[in-house]
């Protein structure tokens, strides 16, 4: 039985749809392969095109499970390499260009919850989808979005002076760029040249700042950096026992009995000098407003940080003041006398004692505290945990060999250090020590942690990078767990403080020095950069000793 492509004549009397229908899928169901492909088939002569023309016009009239059940019979009998054309022609067809479909503001919806490996291969795709990547400006979105939520991200493009292209409309962003590329803002002349210029900077943004955060990371392991050198010039008594720092100055206190702000813009001479105190200043704290420092005259004095000027001096400690810290309208101070004192801070010249925490037999040499703990070390070798609302004692962490020199808390971790030359981490809420880390020579002075790493300072002169995430890590072996050593300080280093970029360091050889791994090259005067010379070590005075 053959089903022909040819119309009913007028005389004939017409089937109806459903009668094509089920003649068509029988048809389809017993015709042999010759009979379908005699019917669709050319011949030689002119009149098969109009022929093919009409049978094609036929075919489009079937039901559409008639057409595929034609097709699929059809198919059904072609030989694999006529298969593989049929797949290749097919292929594209079966194509959707989606992107291009949609409205665009839709098309940047779906664009903006690609990463950049997606947004790469996306660009790949068609000259369409470039230009809707480019005219939405997906990249310069990434690297804001990254910006947001990543503070390294943040924190290298803020070094590097970034921010200005990402965190401005598009005017002062195409003027920041025409600057940096030295392009004259003339000759871009309409929209889809700036559209093209700010796509063309942001996509070659977003690698160069991938690679700098990879470099910064293999400097952090590798202890490569360039320092910058400070030079106290202490006229009489030299060291630099305390520092504190942000992006815009260095606050130090001295041996001198001094406090000396340095501006980064002038690292060669201080900007203000504090004076006031009559023993060293072995500890401060600064915010946007104040600087609290104690020192070994037993006294805490607060300061204008501004102006310089002394608002204020507590006198409760019997014994030097060695370490404190403040925050959230309270402070925490600790002595040579052996106690721990809460302080309540209305206004830098209302504060009053709120509780004195005595437990410890011998000097608190140091205190850190947050809403739930404070947190305190002693020579005596241990680690008082007491509550921060009540101050009432808590735990009490040992394990350390000899007295206990510095300690820092944050989140659920206590890190500590002492004069046994180790470093010790804590779980705070069950008391155990989790990691034991070893290498310092002399004792362990001072130590700052974070997510990624310690940085710790000893009296042999050093400075070690360990890594935080192996120490945490009951798997890794210790040879793993020291990133790097630096060693430029010719004396003890007293105190430092690191963030992502760099570490600040001051030493009783009465220098400062800036260890930054995040430049390639030295950006500073030469002046600064005087080298570190070999002297004698000059004994501590017994007051301060641990």
């Amino acid at each position: 039985m053959e089903y022909d492509l040819i119309i009913a004549s007028d005389d004939q009397q017409t089937p109806s749809f459903q009668d094509n229908q089920t003649q068509l899928m029988e048809t389809v169901s017993e015709s042999g392969t010759a009979a379908l492909l005699a019917v669709m088939s050319l011949h030689e002569d002119g009149t098969d095109h109009k022929m093919f023309r009409e049978r094609l016009e036929c075919f489009h009239t079937w039901p559409q499970e008639a057409q595929i059940a034609f097709v699929k019979t059809l198919i059904r009998h072609l030989k694999h390499p006529q298969l593989a054309e049929v797949a290749a022609f097919l292929t594209p067809l079966l194509q959707r260009d989606f992107i291009a479909a949609l409205p665009s503001c839709a098309a940047e919806h779906v664009l903006q919850y690609l990463d950049a490996p997606a947004l790469s291969r996306c660009e790949a795709v068609s000259k369409n989808w470039q230009r809707v990547i480019a005219e939405s400006q997906m990249w310069k979105r990434l690297i804001e979005a990254k910006a947001r939520g990543d503070p390294l991200w943040r924190g290298l493009m803020k070094q590097r002076d970034w921010l200005r292209f990402i965190f401005s409309n598009r005017d002062n962003c195409i003027n920041a760029i025409c600057s940096e590329e030295s392009i004259d803002p003339k000759t871009i002349c309409d929209n889809q040249t700036i559209c093209f210029i700010l796509h063309r900077f942001f996509r070659k943004l977003y690698p160069k700042i991938v690679k700098e955060l990879a470099n910064l990371e293999t400097n952090w392991r590798n202890g490569t950096n360039h320092q910058t050198l400070i030079n106290c010039n202490s006229e009489n008594s030299k060291g630099v026992y305390c520092l504190q720092y942000d992006d815009d100055k260095i606050v130090s206190g001295l041996r001198d009995n001094t406090i000396k702000v340095w501006h980064r813009n002038n690292l060669s001479i201080p900007s203000l000098t504090l004076t006031g105190h009559t023993g060293s200043v072995l500890c401060l704290q600064y915010d946007q407003r104040i600087i609290v420092s104690g020192s070994s005259d037993g006294t805490i004095r607060i300061w204008d940080i501004h102006t310089g000027e002394c608002l204020n001096t507590l006198i409760h400690h019997a014994e030097a003041v060695l370490h404190l810290r403040f925050g959230s309208g309270r402070m925490v101070t600790c002595s040579k006398d052996r106690t721990v004192v809460v302080w309540e801070m209305t206004s830098p010249k209302q504060m009053s004692v709120q509780n004195v925490l005595s437990g410890h037999r011998a000097a608190v040499n140091v205190v850190d505290f947050d809403e739930t703990y404070i947190v305190s070390a002693s020579g005596d070798r241990t680690i008082k945990v007491w509550g921060t609302d009540d101050c009432a004692p808590i735990r009490t962490l040992t394990g350390h060999r000899r007295g206990i020199a510095c300690l820092q808390y944050k989140g659920k971790l206590i890190v500590s250090g002492s004069s046994d030359n180790t470093i010790r981490v804590w779980d705070i809420d069950r008391g155990a020590c989790i990691r034991v880390l070893e290498g310092h020579d002399e004792l362990v002075r001072c130590l700052r942690f974070d997510s990624k790493r310690i940085v710790s300072g000893a009296y042999d002169g050093k400075i070690k990078i360990w890594d935080m995430e192996a120490a945490l890590d009951p798997n890794s072996t210790t040879h793993s767990l020291c990133l790097a050593t630096l060693n430029r300080h010719t004396g003890r280093v007293f105190r430092l403080q690191f963030d992502d970029f760099q570490v600040v360091s001051s030493s009783h050889d009465d220098t400062i020095i800036v260890w930054d791994f995040l430049s390639h090259c030295p950006l500073l005067p030469s002046a600064l950069m005087t080298t570190c010379h070999e002297s004698a070590p000059v004994p501590i005075p017994m007051e301060h000793a641990l």
